[in-house]
């Protein structure tokens, strides 16, 4: 197994010990999720005009930067050189549709064994394929963010999450709502585990 496909799994096993993400849908309301980080509360929420606009010049700003980063590869150059050391993402790639695959065909047999009242044995058994099939696609994903997180796309969306994190988090004071950061150096001057748990909600937030 290699280093990538090892990190992968630590980081999902990492991400299961800490918290259990699907419990986050039941944090979601209108738009915002709230969490509590030492003895302090918080709340990510979706970005009005003003602050996408503001996302928009930082993004332009920061794709301009990378552009001019020689060192930093596109993500297509990026595979052509792990291609030539013998890692193939596209073989990670077919992997991951082949467990999609997988997924789909389980979750419709568990919809049918449910309508048809069988045994919680054989229920169960459909359930636990559906939990390895989940968790390998989840480790492949990962270990492919990873062999590419150092290409100019990649860097660029991990900037673009920090931006997010910076113009979406907020804490409660005197029980009114107010932004964390004034800045981007607020925020790469913050608790950095504040700063990633606020990350994951916000990337969840957007994704919804």
């Amino acid at each position: 197994m290699d280093e990538s496909k090892v990190e992968a799994q630590r980081i999902i096993d990492d991400m299961t010990k800490k918290r259990d993400l699907r419990k986050v849908e039941e944090m979601l309301k209108d738009n915002k999720i709230e969490f509590s980080y030492k003895d302090k509360e918080y709340r990510v929420r979706l970005l009005n005009l003003r602050e996408k606009e503001e996302l928009d010049f930082l993004r332009v700003k920061e794709f301009g930067r990378l552009l001019q980063e020689k060192d930093i590869l596109l993500e297509c150059n990026l595979i052509k050189q792990y291609k030539e050391n013998g890692i193939d993402i596209s073989e990670i790639d077919e992997s991951i549709s082949k467990f999609q695959s997988e997924l789909k065909d389980l979750c419709m047999k568990l919809g049918e064994a449910i309508a048809k009242k069988v045994e919680d044995s054989i229920l169960k058994s459909y359930e636990e394929r559906i939990n390895i099939a989940e968790r390998e696609i989840n480790v492949l994903a990962s270990q492919k963010v990873i062999l590419l997180q150092y290409s100019k796309e990649n860097r660029l969306l991990g900037f673009v999450y920090k931006c997010l994190t910076y113009l979406s988090l907020e804490e409660k004071v005197n029980d009114e709502w107010k932004r964390t950061f004034n800045n981007m150096d607020d925020l790469f001057n913050c608790d950095e585990e504040l700063v990633n748990q606020a990350g994951q909600y916000t990337a969840i937030l957007q994704n919804v």
